[in-house]
């Protein structure tokens, strides 16, 4: 997952991050951390430092796209969470 995550990261340009979501990647988080992930991920010869500088997120809410809904609902109406909101 690690290759395929740096590669696409390369293909496409990335540089604010990767987020890995859903699937059963959240559910064994230690794991995941212990990994080769990260190596996997950098190992691309000359490209290493770029990648080095591409944060990865995991998302490990249960509902992400529920939430993600919410977020653009609440921008679309005008909404604002903040502190003064009441």
């Amino acid at each position: 997952m690690g290759r395929f995550g740096g590669n696409l990261a390369l293909n496409l340009g990335t540089f604010g991050g990767v987020y890995i979501a859903g699937g059963i990647v959240p559910r064994f988080l230690d794991f995941f951390r212990d990994s080769g992930f990260r190596a996997a991920f950098e190992d691309k010869g000359r490209f290493s430092d770029y990648l080095a500088a591409i944060p990865v997120f995991l998302i490990t809410h249960p509902h992400p796209g529920l939430l993600g809904a919410g977020a653009y609902l609440r921008q679309q109406l005008g909404f604002r969470l903040d502190a003064t909101a009441s």
